[in-house]
């Protein structure tokens, strides 16, 4: 029947069926062996274990090979107990997370003790951590008046380690009050700042003075966060980076595509900017960020008119003409797969080093932020 668990039997059942079918005795198997009887009378009790020698034994007489017949039994002996040491489960799930990583980052304490490591992953977190879903804390705080778009399931435990820490550099964060209703003219004046590189250092302190927290963190091994949104409080909200690719299109783009999900009251979003959105809201983020950045009917405009042949010269003047950075053209052309990322890397300046100067940040060698609690 369906759902039922199948039965497994021991590998003796399969040798007798194999000696039924040749009208064989288990005398007549151990001769052909080189056996003696009482080797394989003891193998059909049970009271011997099948070897690796008796299995290729048995592969060459009865056939199907010997990890035929070693698989039979190893999955007959794994039927017969279900104990795992509960101490290998608990450390099994704490190093389920990036614990050298966290220790060398000094986000937790430097111990191998199971007891210690729990309180630690416990503390780091907040309260019974291996229990309780990341994306509690963020519901709880909101309340049902901003859109769900949490997809924890998507989230492996570096993900989580790394949305926490950026959770806790957050609330250490100077702001000033927020306000919905400036993130409009936000956009604009962040807009602004999109045309040189050394700006970028200017993005912190804009978005401090509106009210909204802006941390970076140095993404852990297993970490494909570009940006997350999210909430400490219903007037707290969060724009978390990794700047994972030090660009200037994948700053400005992760950027703008997370204050759209603040403006919107997203709950909790964390993008990988490289992958195809998989949702409304992702796809609403993604357009709203390109077309502020460069006005889609510009883009296609500039596409018909240049492809495949986009000249440096020919991205510098619609850099200048539209007032924006040429990289994050080139940004825009290598997503769109108009051409390769090898192309106009001259054109792509670094930005990670100048934000990090004024950000919150945790990683690459910068202070680490004193953090309150």
């Amino acid at each position: 029947m369906e759902g039922q668990t199948k039965k497994v039997f021991p590998v003796s059942k399969y040798i007798r069926d194999e000696l039924h079918a040749r009208g064989w005795t288990q005398s007549d198997l151990a001769f052909v062996m080189g056996r003696k009887p009482t080797e394989i009378s003891s193998l059909m009790v049970g009271r011997r274990q099948l070897s690796p020698e008796l299995a290729q034994e048995l592969g060459v007489v009865l056939g199907s090979g010997a990890e035929h017949w070693l698989a039979i039994d190893n999955s007959y002996r794994l039927s017969q107990t279900d104990y795992v040491d509960e101490e290998v489960v608990l450390r099994s799930s704490l190093f389920s997370f990036p614990i050298k990583e966290m220790q060398k980052r000094q986000w937790i304490a430097d111990t191998r003790d199971p007891t210690e490591l729990r309180q630690e992953l416990d503390r780091f977190f907040g309260d019974d951590t291996l229990g309780r879903p990341l994306s509690d804390s963020y519901e709880l705080a909101l309340g049902v008046s901003f859109k769900r778009t949490i997809r924890e399931s998507s989230l492996n435990n570096a993900e989580k380690a790394w949305l926490a820490r950026a959770r806790q550099l957050a609330q250490a964060c100077p702001v000033a009050n927020f306000n919905d209703k400036g993130v409009p003219k936000l956009k604009s004046e962040l807009r602004h700042l999109a045309a040189k590189t050394q700006a970028a250092h200017r993005v912190p302190a804009f978005l401090a003075g509106a009210g909204i927290r802006y941390v970076v963190v140095e993404p852990l091994p297993n970490v494909k966060i570009d940006g997350a949104a999210f909430w400490l409080d219903s007037d707290s909200p969060v724009i978390a980076m990794s700047l994972r690719f030090d660009n200037i299109g994948s700053f400005w783009f992760a950027l703008i595509h997370e204050l759209d999900h603040i403006e919107h009251k997203d709950a909790f979003s964390f993008d990988d900017l490289q992958s195809n959105p998989t949702d409304e809201v992702e796809e609403r983020a993604n357009s709203n960020a390109a077309n502020l950045l460069v006005p889609k009917h510009e883009f296609e405009e500039f596409v018909r008119a240049c492809t495949p042949r986009y000249s440096e010269a020919r991205i510098n003047n619609l850099a200048t003409r539209l007032q924006i950075h040429p990289g994050i053209i080139v940004g825009h052309l290598q997503h769109r797969g108009e051409m390769s990322f090898a192309a106009h890397r001259k054109l792509i300046t670094k930005v990670r080093e100048i934000v990090t100067q004024f950000a919150f940040t945790d990683g690459w060698g910068q202070p680490i932020p004193q953090v309150l609690g």
